[in-house]
């Protein structure tokens, strides 16, 4: 008597040892489709021109600082048809920082697909320092972020003693009077004319009117400001708020 497999037998063995096979290859199959699809992801975002940079976009320009969009950009000095994955942000927000005075901080993002974007926080001016014959623009940190034509009447000037001083010397005296600047209401700012800084600890204000303020040093800027907005009502030809809590008048 004759045994044997029929071929429909040895067929479905066939395809169940096929199916045995790709089963336990499917893991492999899969983590291959997986190395493929990152290859070609890296390869679109970092190195092909379908995601390059393309636009640079600027916000936060105002006219108040004398800055414009073309030179942030300038400054920025993004390069274009590269691509935007691998730019280096900190690298661009560096060089706007470090070339624009009137820029105090700037922030520069991706903004996909093509564009980079740079919004800049612009220095805020407080006062005007005379310079000799050149008057300059000062924010409160006492930051000379730019030359004007003249001093105007908006903002106090910020003078310091005509006799020469280290840079390091002038510096200190030019923030002392922007610290002072900085702390006062508008409407106070509004009547002032110059603060003068003859040193850290001698600082005056002269109001429009001829009225005289005696500060002393820049500390404590917002409570003596307090302090000679309520006095102002008193009518005095010279006001002394160097000590706020215990300030005088004279006629």
């Amino acid at each position: 008597m004759t045994t044997g497999v029929s071929p429909s037998s040895a067929r479905r063995f066939e395809r169940r040892r096929r199916s045995g096979r790709l089963l336990r290859m499917r893991p492999l199959l899969v983590l291959a489709g997986l190395v493929v699809l990152v290859g070609v992801g890296v390869w679109v975002v970092g190195f092909s021109s379908l995601l390059d940079t393309r636009t640079v976009a600027v916000q936060g320009v105002t006219t108040a600082s004398g800055l414009t969009v073309a030179q942030v950009r300038a400054a920025a000095e993004v390069p274009l048809r590269r691509p935007l994955a691998r730019l280096d942000l900190d690298a661009v927000r560096t060089r706007i920082v470090a070339q624009l005075p009137p820029v105090k901080d700037a922030t520069v993002t991706r903004s996909w697909p093509h564009e980079v974007r740079v919004t800049v926080t612009e220095r805020k001016g407080v006062a005007v320092w005379r310079d000799g014959a050149t008057y300059r623009l000062l924010d409160a940190e006492g930051v000379a972020f730019r030359t004007l034509a003249s001093a105007g009447r908006a903002l106090p000037v910020v003078q310091l003693p005509a006799t020469p001083t280290s840079p390091a010397r002038a510096e200190e005296l030019r923030v002392s009077g922007a610290t002072v600047s900085a702390a006062l209401p508008k409407k106070l700012v509004a009547r002032l004319r110059t603060v003068q800084v003859a040193t850290p600890d001698s600082i005056s204000l002269r109001l429009a009117d001829g009225v005289t303020v005696f500060w002393g040093s820049a500390e404590e800027s917002k409570a003596k400001a307090r302090v000679l907005d309520a006095l102002l009502p008193r009518k005095a030809r010279v006001y002394d708020v160097s000590v706020p809590t215990f300030p005088t008048t004279r006629a």
